[in-house]
């Protein structure tokens, strides 16, 4: 009788399968636990800032690169320089007319800095998280570069061929043993059971805030700031802050930085949580921001043009910034409806003056 072909060995596809997911089923699995227990786990990250003045002729020639994919070498030189760091080669520049904001985030850490357009100031913050966070952000594929996840890709391949040979070979060897189908049977219908549990999730003067439903396999509501900036479009009034808020240690408030513009303008030298404003990330839908209790704070405010911003990150997705403008005193009936593409719906503000 001819041997049987090794291409269609069972035996052979799942123990080659096996060594092959080895280590990274281990590391995978341990920064599984680590991640469910991510609000039990105490870590301090440790942060570093640098405030500096750019060179008048440096800053000319980095205004002059406005809007480009590339900084200027002069600029890159005199970065260096100061912070002795090179800047990463995948960075993410974001130009506005006042600033020019560059984010350059990695597994367990982060590194992003500012320069005011119009007079120079610069400033930088690095993060490192420890290498518990590192080890989880690699479990998730966060910031981890092409090359990672194209490992994590192949790593899924292997570990498909281990579970389905792991199950043809159950088929062929389960004669004799009862308890082989229920046992499978049970590692499908027990997670079933765990997850069939309870979920809980009108002014006139008020924002509705749509989260979107997304067709993603892994979805994590977004956090959403809500603030109003003036003409200058210097903050001046917070409205609300939405993130994981029952995370042990304020765990949550460290991924608050990925709401970049309002972490810049406000978020970083404010004391949280803050009392009326903070409050839990919200769940696909209409969320009702009640605008009544900033009422004499609105009523403060000098007279003229503002901005109403709305401001959502999402773990593993995207960032997406809405404005809405606003006329202050209300003094007639202000209703403006703005549409966002990914991360936000339909953004709508209605005011209404006192009566």
């Amino acid at each position: 009788m001819a041997k049987r072909s090794k291409l269609w060995d069972l035996k052979a596809w799942h123990w080659i399968s096996s060594a092959v997911c080895l280590i990274g089923m281990l590391l995978f699995a341990v920064t599984g636990i680590t991640l469910n227990h991510a609000a039990s786990i105490e870590s301090r990250a440790q942060v570093q800032q640098i405030e500096a003045q750019v060179p008048d002729a440096i800053l000319n020639q980095l205004r002059a690169a406005a809007n480009n994919e590339q900084l200027p070498k002069s600029f890159q030189r005199w970065y260096q320089g100061q912070t002795e760091q090179s800047i990463a080669s995948y960075k993410q520049l974001e130009w506005s007319d006042f600033e020019l904001y560059v984010a350059m985030p990695k597994a367990g850490g982060d590194r992003w800095f500012t320069v005011t357009l119009d007079t120079g100031e610069f400033y930088q913050e690095a993060t490192d998280r420890g290498w518990i966070a590192y080890l989880n952000d690699l479990h998730k594929g966060r910031n981890t570069g092409m090359w990672w996840s194209m490992f994590i890709d192949l790593f899924s391949v292997a570990c498909i061929v281990f579970s389905i040979t792991g199950l043809l070979l159950l088929k062929r060897y389960a004669k004799g043993r009862k308890s082989t189908w229920p046992l499978v049977l049970a590692g499908l219908g027990i997670p079933a059971l765990v997850l069939v549990l309870p979920a809980h999730a009108a002014s006139a003067n008020q924002l509705e805030v749509e989260i979107p439903r997304l067709s993603v396999a892994e979805y994590h509501p977004p956090y959403v700031a809500v603030w109003l900036a003036n003409s200058k479009r210097k903050a001046v009034l917070d409205l609300a802050i939405w993130y994981d808020t029952k995370l042990a240690d304020r765990e949550g408030e460290k991924w608050l930085k990925d709401l970049r513009l309002w972490w810049r303008r406000s978020g970083r030298s404010l004391s949280l949580p803050v009392d009326g404003v903070t409050g839990a990330t919200r769940r696909p839908g209409v969320a009702t921001l009640d605008l009544s209790p900033f009422a004499a704070q609105l009523a403060a405010l000098p007279d003229g043009e503002y901005t109403l911003n709305v401001e959502a990150a999402r773990e593993l997705g995207g960032r997406e910034l809405i404005r809405i403008p606003l006329t202050l005193p209300i003094t007639q009936s202000q209703h403006h409806t703005e549409q966002g593409q990914h991360e936000l719906g339909t953004i709508t503000l209605t005011m209404e003056p006192n009566t």
